[in-house]
């Protein structure tokens, strides 16, 4: 997952793409800290946005800019 998340943020930094942003489930640990350990930094979250599996889920805003990186 690392390497194609590495790949697609080099192809949008070669199209010209200033800044990535990432929308997780914030329950999703192992995502979140998928996305921080590649530089990705919490942008915000917005509670209760998507139903599934007979429960609400908040959806969780990442974010980095691809030319510091």
């Amino acid at each position: 997952a690392s390497q194609l998340l590495s790949q697609l943020m080099q192809i949008a930094k070669d199209e010209g793409y200033r800044t990535m942003v990432a929308g997780i489930d914030a329950s999703n640990e192992v995502s979140i800290h998928l996305h921080e350990k590649i530089g990705f930094i919490h942008a915000g979250t917005i509670n209760n946005v998507g139903y599934k599996f007979n429960r609400w889920l908040d959806l969780a805003f990442y974010q980095i800019d691809l030319l510091t990186k």
